[in-house]
């Protein structure tokens, strides 16, 4: 196999996915990354196999930052405490009984009137920016949506929201696998110690008086499930709140971008809203707002004439596999009657994104709300991305009015 003189990945950003991505695929579709420190799997067919293979477990983030900290000499408790109770990656037997509870907990949510809540709330969104002319669809509409969505699980006071999602905005870069500088390790910490302080707090306030809020209904789960301590029970929600949050806000700004962009999409679309949810499960195709995950082998394997051993960590690049054209006819554009495999958006296998349901649901009225403008248009202002390379949201999408 023909090797590169350097890991593409090291240039890895929102604008050079698709041709690093096509090169990965071509030259090098199983190979081993500097820059992540991991085999990296960028195929559809090795990517899939991998997320269902029964020996696949997720990494353990938790002992590489115990390893960190020693080598280091910093205090990580709180990164440490929150990267152990990240449902994602936890391990058997204790990674069942923690989905079963926030599974359960997640189907709460569709008993808070939460459709029409979530309607109102957009359209306030939309009406505030039609009265100004202009709309940011990222800070200003996706962001909004998914905290209020999660706030609203969760019972937070929505005078707490805008701090506690500025917080979850830091603490997603744990998800870079970039080793950061220690100044950022550090910013970390004290992110997760925030927020972890703020759940502990929530649920003892529950303890006394529960309600019918999620953080209500995870206390009686976790009681029956887990035995948890209320500390370990806010690290799960820590991880709870920062994953619906980040990701579903990069993913309702992303499908506008893509709406947006594509005059014929948004005609079409306008004209048959029935096409609504095939159209959003492209979008978030090409999307893909987690672009890998992380797993190993309790075994050793061999794919594409390399050799992985058991325990070596193996990153998955999920948004590669979902523009792969051996899986994927014209993989770069949506397609709304598209037959084939499923895509990869959500993972697969015993790891998949529980919340794919919400987060899907969300989009979609998302962009059902903005096909009810017809006058909204991008501005001329490019829009702006963050520089992360794995969880990397748009932070500046400018739209107006007219």
């Amino acid at each position: 196999m023909p090797a590169l003189s350097y890991d593409p990945l090291s240039e890895l950003g929102p604008a050079s996915r698709g041709r690093i991505y096509a090169e990965l695929r071509e030259r090098m579709p199983v190979y081993k990354s500097s820059v992540l420190a991991a085999w990296v799997l960028t195929r559809y067919a090795d990517v899939s196999t991998i997320l269902r293979h029964p020996d696949a477990l997720a990494f353990e983030l938790a002992s590489f930052l115990r390893a960190l900290s020693q080598r280091g000499n910093l205090d990580l408790t709180s990164l440490i405490e929150f990267c152990s109770s990240i449902s994602l990656l936890t391990r058997p037997p204790r990674h069942e009984p923690v989905r079963r509870m926030l599974t359960q907990a997640l189907g709460r949510i569709w008993r808070m009137n939460l459709p029409e809540r979530l309607e109102l709330h957009a359209d306030q969104l939309l009406a505030s920016g039609e009265r100004q002319g202009v709309i940011d669809l990222a800070a200003g509409y996706g962001c909004p949506l998914a905290l209020f969505v999660i706030g609203t699980f969760f019972g937070v006071p929505e005078d707490d929201l805008r701090e506690l999602g500025a917080l979850a905005r830091d603490l997603i870069t744990v998800f870079e696998r970039v080793v950061p500088s220690v100044s950022t390790v550090i910013k970390l910490d004290k992110a997760a110690a925030a927020l972890i302080e703020y759940f502990v707090r929530l649920i003892a306030s529950r303890r006394q008086n529960s309600g019918d809020d999620g953080t209500s209904l995870i206390v009686r789960l976790a009681d029956e499930y887990l035995g948890c301590s209320d500390q370990e029970l806010a690290g799960y929600c820590t991880f709870f709140f920062v994953a619906a949050e980040e990701t579903t806000a990069s993913a309702i700004s992303g499908a506008a971008l893509i709406l947006l962009q594509r005059q014929s999409l948004r005609a079409r679309l306008s004209h048959d809203p029935s096409q609504l949810p095939n159209a959003v499960g492209e979008m978030l195709r090409l999307l893909t707002p987690v672009q890998w995950v992380a797993r190993q082998l309790r075994i050793d394997v061999s794919l594409e004439g390399q050799l992985i051993r058991a325990g070596e960590p193996i990153v998955l690049m999920l948004g590669a596999a979902n523009r792969d054209p051996a899986a994927f006819s014209n993989p770069d554009e949506p397609v709304l009657d598209r037959n084939g495999p499923e895509s990869l958006v959500f993972a697969a296998g015993p790891y998949r994104c529980i919340g794919a349901q919400l987060a899907t649901f969300e989009v979609e009225l998302a962009i059902r709300k903005l096909l009810e403008k017809p006058h909204i248009r991008l501005s001329s202002d490019s829009p702006v991305w963050t520089d992360r390379r794995n969880i990397a949201p748009l932070l500046q999408l400018q739209a107006c009015f007219g």
